[in-house]
C-alpha cells in the first residue's frame, strides 16, 4: 500500500501526491492569474484612450475568455486559470488591430454597386487574411512564449481556419460591414465568432488525461475545497500537537540520572 500523499503510475514509479501548502499556493496562483485577466484589459481599456478602447476591450476579451471557455467545454476540456488569463491576454491584444481595422473600412465609400464590389473585395480579400494571420501568431506566441514552431503552426492552421472563416462568418460579416453603424461593428463581430463557436462543431484532437475535464460535481467538489482549506487552517494546531507528543516520547527514553546513594 502506497504511504498517504503518494501513487503510482501505470509503470508503477511513485508519484507524490501535492500537499495542502502546495495545493494552497497553486489556488493562491490561480487568483493571481484571475486578477491579472481582470487588470490587463482594464489597464488598455482605462490608459490608452479610453473613450475609444474601453469598451470594444471588454467585448473583445470577454469574447475571446467566452469562447475559448465554450469550445473547452464542447472537447471536455479543463478550462484552467492560466487558460483565462492567455484569453484575456490575447482579447486585450487584438483590441486595437480590430478597432482599426473596421475603422479602415469604414472610410471606402459605399455609393453604387461597384463600391460595394471593391469594399466586400478588400474586406474578404485583404482584411480577413491579415487579421487571421495576426491573430494566429498572437495565438500562438501568447499560449507557447516562444518564436519556435511558429511558421510550422501557421503552415498547418492558418489556410484551413481562413476558409472556413470565408465559408461561415464572411457572409454575415459583409452585412455588418455594409449596413452597420460603426460603432456597433465590432460588438456584432464578436458574436458573430462566438455564434460560429457555439454552434460549429468542436476542434478535434485528442486531448492528454491531465487536459481532460474533471467530472466531479460541482457539490462534492465545493466540499472538497472546504475540507482542504479547514484542513490547512488546522494544519498548524496538528503540528504543534505532533512537536509535543515527540517531545513527551524523547522525555521518556532519555536516561535517567540514579539519585546518589548515602554514604
Amino acid at each position: 500500500m502506497a504511504e498517504e500523499g503518494e501513487s503510482h503510475d501505470s509503470n508503477g514509479e511513485e508519484k507524490k501526491k501535492p500537499g495542502m501548502l502546495e495545493s494552497a499556493i497553486s489556488e493562491c496562483g490561480d487568483l493571481l492569474k484571475i486578477g491579472l485577466a481582470t487588470a490587463i484589459p482594464a489597464a488598455q481599456a482605462l490608459l490608452i484612450n479610453p473613450f475609444t478602447y474601453a469598451r470594444d476591450t471588454a467585448i473583445l476579451t470577454g469574447a475571446q475568455i467566452l469562447g475559448n471557455k465554450t469550445t473547452a467545454i464542447k472537447r471536455g476540456e479543463k478550462y484552467t486559470a492560466t487558460n483565462t488569463l492567455e484569453s484575456a491576454v490575447l482579447g486585450t491584444a487584438i483590441t486595437i488591430p480590430s478597432y482599426h481595422l473596421f475603422e479602415s473600412m469604414s472610410h471606402l465609400p459605399l455609393n453604387n454597386a461597384l463600391d460595394y464590389a471593391v469594399k466586400g473585395a478588400v474586406w474578404g480579400g485583404v482584411a480577413y487574411p491579415a487579421f487571421f494571420g495576426m491573430y494566429q501568431t498572437m495565438d500562438y506566441l501568447i499560449k507557447n512564449r516562444t518564436f519556435k514552431g511558429l511558421p510550422k503552426y501557421l503552415k498547418e492552421n492558418y489556410w484551413t481556419a481562413l476558409k472556413t472563416a470565408w465559408k461561415t462568418i464572411l457572409p454575415f460579416s459583409l452585412i455588418n460591414i455594409f449596413f452597420v453603424p460603426p460603432f456597433l461593428q465590432i460588438p456584432i463581430a464578436a458574436a458573430l465568432s462566438y455564434a460560429v463557436t457555439l454552434f460549429g462543431a468542436p476542434k478535434k484532437g485528442e486531448i492528454p488525461d491531465d487536459r481532460k475535464k474533471d467530472t466531479t460535481p460541482y457539490s462534492t467538489a465545493l466540499m472538497n475545497v472546504t475540507k482542504k482549506g479547514t484542513g490547512l487552517l488546522a494544519e498548524p494546531f496538528y503540528a504543534v500537537g505532533r512537536i509535543t507528543d515527540a517531545l513527551g516520547e524523547w522525555y521518556k527514553s532519555s536516561p535517567k540520572a540514579e539519585p546518589e546513594s548515602a554514604h
